[in-house]
């Protein structure tokens, strides 16, 4: 995410910074409630991610940030 707001102007990071909260809290709500179609999603997701393991580090770092 910071990469993107590195590259675009000031006056939409709030609005860029809404819409990710708004899809991360969609995505923790599927995968605590519908734990199996979420990990199907995400597998669909990767499979059109250019660098497959960026997904699972991204994850940890922002588990790392949050929680340490």
């Amino acid at each position: 995410m910071s990469e993107v707001l590195d590259e675009t102007p000031d006056h939409i990071h709030s609005n860029l910074l809404e819409t990710a909260d708004y899809w991360l809290s969609v995505g923790l709500v599927l995968g605590l409630r519908e734990p199996d179609q979420a990990q199907q999603l995400l597998q669909v997701i990767e499979a059109y991610e250019a660098e497959r393991g960026e997904l699972a580090r991204d994850a940890k770092s922002l588990i790392g940030q949050v929680f340490e």
